[in-house]
C-alpha cells in the first residue's frame, strides 16, 4: 500500500470515529453526558496525534521527491503535506501541553453545558431557557421587563464559564502558541487555518471597523433622539431599533415551511450535494449544542477514481412558534446547508482536502454559507418566496419597512461581529500575571463601548458567543467577517454578470467549479480572485453598509417587482437535490426523503405545527 493510500484510510478511521462522537455530545444524545464528553475527548486526542506527529512531513516530502511516487499520489500527497504543515508540532513538551488543553476544554464545555439559564418571563416567573432562546427574547419581546432579563441570562454565561476554568483554559492556549513560535494563541491559530498572521487579519478588519465608525455613530445617536436614553440600552438596541418589523416580517417567515424553501431554492441555483446523505437536527431542546454547525463525519473525496459521497451533519436551534425565530431558523438553515452543499462537492484524491479544519480556511467556508443565506435579505428572494400561512406573499410595503428599519443598523451590525473579533483578540493579549475575571470583563466591555457605542457593553455579551470556548472555534469568528468581504465580492460578480442571484441556475456549477471542488487546495486570498477576479478587501462590504437608504430602496424595488411578475424556477415535484436526507430530533427520525421532495417537506412541516402546538399548551399549564 502507497504512503497515501495508507495516510488517507488512517485519517478516514480517525476522522469519522472523532465526528461521530462529536455529534452524540453535541447533540445530547447520551444518557450519561460526561461520558460521551470524554470519549470525545479521547477520539479527539488520538486524531490529533495522528495530525501532530512531526515524523509525518520528511516522510510525504521523501515521497514527493522526483521519481518517488506515481503520478495519482502527488496530488494527494501534496494535501497531506500542507495538512500536516497546519498541524505537526515538534516539541512532545508542546504535543503534551496541547492535549492538556484539549482536555481543559473539554471540562470547560461540560461545565458550560451544566450552566441553568433562565429569565423572567411575562408573568413575573422564572423561566428555563437556552442562550438561542435569550437571543431571540433581545429581538421580539415587546417587554423592556423580560428583554432585561434575557440580556442578564446571557450575562450570566460570562460568569459561570470564567467561575468554570476559561482563564485557565486561556493561559494554556496562550502558552502553546508560544511555545510554537506565534506571538500569542491567536496568532498561531490564525497562521495555522488561515495562512495570515494576526495582524493581517486585523488590518482587513481595521478597514471595516474605519469605514464603519461614524455610520455606526450616527445611527445609534439618532435612535436616541428618536427613541429616548433607554432605547440604546443593550437590552433594548435591537427592538428599539427593527423589533416592529421583526413581527411584521414574522407570518412570512413560518419554519414549518423552511424546509421546502431550502430544498425549492437551492434547486433553482442549481446546487446539488453529490449524492451525499444529509442529517438534520433542527429544533432546540435542553442538552443539544446552543449554535447552528455542520460538520461531516464522512468527507467526500476520490478514492482511486471513485468518488466517495460525504456524509453530513447540521443542525439549526428553531424555536417554533417565537417571534423572530422562522426567519432566524431558516437563515441558519440556508447557511448551514450553503456548508454542507462546499464540502459534499469536494473532489480531490485525499479526504484532508474536504474537512473543515486547518488548512481550510474559515473564512474561506463561512463565505459559502453566508453567500446563500444572503438570499433570504434580498428583496427578490422574498417576493419569490417569501409566504404566510395563507399562501400569501410578503407585499412590497412589508420588505420597504423591514429595509428602512434594518439598513441604517447595517454597519453597527457587522461591527457587533467585529466587537467578537477584538475583544476575543484582547483576551490573549492580557499578560499572565494580570489575568483574572475582573480583567477580562474589563476588557470585553471596553472593546464592546469602543465599537457599539454601547456605555454598558453588547446585546450579546462576548463570553456568551460559543466559538470563543471551544477549541475548534476559538481564534475563528473573524473568519465570519472575512466572509462577509468575500460574499459582497462574489455577490458583485454574479449580479454583475448574471444581473440575478435568486433563481440564477448558473450559481451553483460555478461555486462547484471554482470554490468547492478543489476543497482546500488554496488560500483563502488565493480562491476569491479565481472567481471573481477581485483580491479580497473591506471596500465592497463597507459601500453596501454605507449605502443610502433611498439609493438601496429604489433598486429594490424594482428588483421585488420583477422577481414578483416572473416565473419561478422547477416545480417542488421534479426537485432533486441528489441528496438522501434524514430530518431528526434528537433520538427521533422527524422525515427521510424517499424521492418526493414535497412530501418530505409536508411531513415536517406537519411536525412542526403538532410541536409547536404542544409548547403552547405546555407554556399555557406550566
Amino acid at each position: 500500500m502507497s504512503l497515501a493510500d495508507r495516510l488517507n484510510r488512517e485519517y478516514v478511521r480517525l476522522h469519522t470515529a472523532k465526528e461521530d462522537a462529536f455529534w452524540t455530545q453535541k447533540m445530547g444524545l447520551a444518557d450519561d453526558p460526561g461520558a460521551a464528553q470524554r470519549d470525545f475527548d479521547a477520539r479527539e486526542i488520538e486524531l490529533q496525534r495522528f495530525l501532530q506527529d512531526p515524523e509525518q512531513i520528511p516522510r510525504v516530502r521523501e515521497a514527493l521527491e522526483p521519481g518517488a511516487a506515481p503520478a495519482p499520489d502527488r496530488t494527494a500527497l501534496e494535501g497531506w503535506l500542507a495538512t500536516f504543515e497546519a498541524h505537526a508540532i515538534e516539541s512532545s513538551a508542546a504535543r503534551a501541553l496541547a492535549e492538556e488543553v484539549l482536555m481543559a476544554e473539554g471540562r470547560l464545555a461540560e461545565a458550560r453545558s451544566a450552566l441553568e439559564l433562565t429569565y423572567e418571563d411575562e408573568q413575573g416567573r422564572r423561566a428555563p431557557a437556552s442562550s438561542v432562546r435569550l437571543g431571540a427574547l433581545l429581538r421580539s419581546s415587546t417587554s423592556a421587563r423580560v428583554r432585561r432579563s434575557a440580556w442578564d441570562g446571557l450575562r450570566a454565561i460570562e460568569r459561570g464559564v470564567l467561575q468554570a476554568g476559561f482563564l485557565d483554559v486561556l493561559r494554556m492556549r496562550n502558552r502553546l502558541g508560544r511555545m510554537l513560535g506565534a506571538e500569542d494563541y491567536y496568532d498561531w491559530k490564525t497562521r495555522r487555518v488561515e495562512r495570515l498572521s494576526k495582524a493581517e487579519v486585523f488590518g482587513l478588519l481595521d478597514e471595516l471597523e474605519l469605514a464603519t465608525r461614524d455610520r455606526a455613530r450616527d445611527a445609534v445617536e439618532q435612535l436616541a433622539t428618536r427613541r429616548g436614553p433607554d432605547a440604546i440600552r443593550p437590552w433594548n438596541i435591537q427592538f428599539a431599533s427593527a423589533g416592529d418589523s421583526t413581527r411584521e416580517m414574522d407570518p412570512y417567515f413560518p419554519f414549518s415551511q423552511s424546509v421546502r424553501r431550502w430544498g425549492e431554492s437551492f434547486a433553482a441555483l442549481g446546487i446539488r450535494y453529490a449524492g451525499a446523505r444529509l442529517v438534520l437536527d433542527l429544533v432546540d431542546r435542553k442538552g443539544k449544542y446552543e449554535n447552528g454547525f455542520m460538520h461531516g463525519p464522512v468527507v467526500a473525496w476520490r478514492d482511486h477514481g471513485r468518488k466517495v459521497p460525504a456524509r453530513i451533519h447540521f443542525t439549526v436551534n428553531a424555536i417554533p412558534g417565537l417571534v423572530g425565530s422562522g426567519f432566524r431558523a431558516t437563515e441558519t438553515l440556508f447557511h448551514e446547508g450553503g456548508h454542507a452543499a462546499h464540502f459534499a462537492n469536494v473532489d480531490m484524491p485525499a479526504p484532508c482536502f474536504g474537512q473543515e479544519f486547518a488548512p481550510t480556511s474559515v473564512g474561506f467556508s463561512e463565505t459559502q454559507s453566508m453567500l446563500l443565506d444572503s438570499l433570504l435579505r434580498d428583496g427578490h428572494w422574498r417576493a419569490r418566496y417569501a409566504r404566510d400561512g395563507a399562501g400569501q406573499a410578503m407585499p412590497w410595503e412589508v420588505h420597504e419597512r423591514s429595509l428602512a428599519a434594518t439598513l441604517p443598523f447595517a454597519a453597527w451590525q457587522a461591527r457587533a461581529m467585529l466587537a467578537v473579533c477584538y475583544a476575543e483578540r484582547a483576551l490573549y493579549e492580557i499578560p499572565d500575571e494580570e489575568l483574572s475575571a475582573e480583567r477580562v470583563l474589563e476588557e470585553l466591555r471596553g472593546v464592546e463601548r469602543r465599537l457599539l457605542f454601547l456605555e454598558e457593553g453588547s446585546p450579546r455579551p462576548a463570553l456568551a458567543v460559543p466559538h470563543l470556548l471551544a477549541g475548534e472555534s476559538s481564534a475563528y469568528y473573524h473568519g465570519y467577517v472575512l466572509a462577509e468581504m468575500a460574499v459582497e465580492l462574489t455577490r458583485d460578480y454574479f449580479l454583475g454578470r448574471d444581473g440575478e442571484l435568486c433563481d440564477n441556475p448558473r450559481l451553483g456549477p460555478d461555486l462547484a467549479r471554482a470554490y468547492w471542488r478543489p476543497g482546500n487546495r488554496h488560500s483563502f486570498l488565493e480562491f476569491v480572485p479565481r472567481l471573481t477576479g477581485s483580491p479580497l478587501g473591506a471596500g465592497a462590504l463597507a459601500r453596501r453598509l454605507t449605502q443610502p437608504l433611498s439609493e438601496r430602496i429604489a433598486s429594490e424595488r424594482a428588483e421585488f417587482a420583477r422577481a414578483a411578475a416572473a416565473s419561478k424556477g422547477p416545480g417542488i415535484e421534479e426537485l432533486d437535490l441528489d441528496a438522501r436526507i434524514t430530518i431528526v430530533h434528537g433520538r427521533d427520525t422527524v422525515a427521510e426523503l424517499d424521492g418526493d421532495f414535497a412530501a418530505f417537506s409536508q411531513r415536517f412541516a406537519a411536525w412542526i405545527d403538532a410541536f409547536a402546538a404542544g409548547q403552547r399548551v405546555a407554556e399555557h399549564t406550566g
